[in-house]
């Protein structure tokens, strides 16, 4: 019986156990648990969104500063975040960065920037240093970044 079949014939839920195993192998992995649970493709210089997934706003907060809100919260603040900004530097620039804003100590407390929250995230983007510029935040267009980890 296929996956479609099973869902289909009204057996139930998938819950959380849904486990792959790989071609030709004996590893395995879950498949819930292994899915992006947000993204956004974000412009900053237009402040618009061009795709997103349980995003339920974003806040453009100051340049190089916004805030993505999540519909469904994550359990906790330990997921993972990754992303990319456009690498449009020039002459004049060094490459685009994109990072959370928040710095923790050895002891994973906040040290530095926003606190960790289950229900928002908070990026800054800035383009690099080179001989003749110092480097600092700066929109980008696009950002773009995924969230994995368990929802609440």
């Amino acid at each position: 019986m296929s996956l479609t079949q099973v869902i289909g014939s009204g057996l139930g839920s998938l819950g959380t156990s849904l486990v792959a195993t790989a071609d030709g192998g004996s590893a395995t992995t879950s498949v819930i648990q292994g899915l992006t649970k947000h993204f956004t493709m974000y412009n900053q210089d237009a402040n618009t969104v061009k795709e997103s997934f349980n995003q339920s706003s974003i806040t453009d907060n100051s340049t190089g500063d916004f805030t993505t809100s999540f519909t469904n919260n994550f359990n906790n603040t330990v997921y993972c975040s990754v992303g990319m900004a456009e690498n449009q530097y020039t002459t004049a620039r060094g490459q685009n960065g994109l990072c959370i804003d928040t710095q923790l100590n050895s002891s994973d407390a906040v040290s530095n920037g926003t606190a960790l929250s289950a229900s928002a995230r908070d990026y800054r983007t800035k383009f690099g240093s080179n001989s003749s510029e110092s480097g600092g935040y700066s929109d980008q267009a696009p950002g773009m970044l995924a969230n994995v980890g368990d929802l609440a």
